[in-house]
């Protein structure tokens, strides 16, 4: 049955739009945000500069576009990355590898991701939307009890990403290509703090105190994550 009439026009619009992202992400990634020309966009992506202005409005709308689908795509390969069976720790190692992996390919996308300040509510939506995967393996994680309950998972959520992020711009800076040493030593770190502190509560809530120990002794370690 051949599409109809409505359905090739939007195909035609979603597939010009993706076209415009294309050239947009990689004049920006080369001239940077303040030296990318709109014109140049619209000259790579084969269309009119006033058709860029049909689906972006200016430059940092253009901006958002590319940031958005970044996040977008990067949530869509994160959970296509972790298998649902495995263990916590084995979910947390195969996220570790997908974003350190993601961020070394697209390191100068990730870098307009910095630049670009999110504008509306759904372009904060995007951002959570990605780090709720790490939520998710480490509130199953507790559920299955393979982490006990009162593990910090909004510091620990910090803790990986933040470190990860710095990895990938070490590695970046030294001409190293993706090493895995830095996802098994984060994950020997946070697994090997939270059983330490879960295992002087003895069943206790942990209080304040007992978690903030407990993430100075991460901070301490990670120190040698990534050299």
């Amino acid at each position: 049955m051949s599409a109809t009439p409505r359905h090739t026009s939007r195909a035609r619009i979603e597939a010009k739009e993706s076209s415009i992202l294309d050239a947009a992400e990689k004049i920006f990634a080369r001239a940077g945000f303040d030296g990318a020309k709109v014109s140049d966009i619209a000259r790579a992506a084969s269309v009119a500069e006033g058709t860029v202005y049909l689906y972006y409005k200016n430059k940092q709308d253009l901006l958002a576009g590319v940031v958005g689908r970044f996040w977008t795509q990067l949530t869509l390969g994160a959970e296509a990355a972790i298998e649902p069976d495995a263990t916590t720790l084995e979910q947390l190692e195969q996220l570790g590898r997908y974003h350190l992996q993601s961020l070394l390919n697209q390191f100068e996308v990730v870098s307009l991701t910095y630049r670009a300040r999110p504008q509306q509510e759904q372009d904060l939506d995007q951002v959570r939307e990605y780090v709720r995967v790490f939520d998710r393996i480490m509130q199953r994680g507790v559920d299955r009890g393979e982490l006990p309950k009162g593990t910090p998972m909004g510091q620990l959520r910090d803790v990986f990403f933040g470190t990860l992020e710095f990895s990938a711009r070490t590695l970046k800076l030294r001409e190293r290509s993706y090493d895995h040493s830095v996802v098994t030593n984060l994950l020997s770190i946070m697994v090997g703090s939270t059983d330490a502190a879960a295992g002087k509560l003895k069943g206790k809530e942990p209080s304040n105190r007992d978690l903030m120990n407990t993430l100075k002794s991460i901070q301490k370690q990670l120190k040698t994550v990534g050299d």
